[in-house]
């Protein structure tokens, strides 16, 4: 079983502006993500991790299943939005 850690975080100054800044832009959904993609980005920088590695894992997690039509549909309507 993987391994789960709570953490409380407090930025200020520049770091919690860039966390905003992600988020506002829709980079990402919540900080809490945005934090998540650095430290693995940063454990990737100092070859703790390997791209192999985390491509192995994205694929270990069960797929949405969604047909063509399903997909033409969902950016349609992203395009739409815009």
């Amino acid at each position: 079983m993987a391994e789960t850690t709570t953490l409380t975080l407090k930025f200020k100054g520049i770091e919690a502006s860039l966390l905003k800044q992600m988020v506002d832009l829709g980079l990402f959904n919540t900080k809490s993500e945005a934090i998540r993609a650095a430290l693995i980005k940063y454990a990737i920088d100092l070859n703790l991790l390997d791209k192999k590695t985390i491509w192995r894992e994205i694929q270990a997690h069960k797929k949405r299943k969604v047909s063509p039509e399903q997909l033409a549909m969902d950016i349609q309507s992203i395009k739409d939005e815009i």
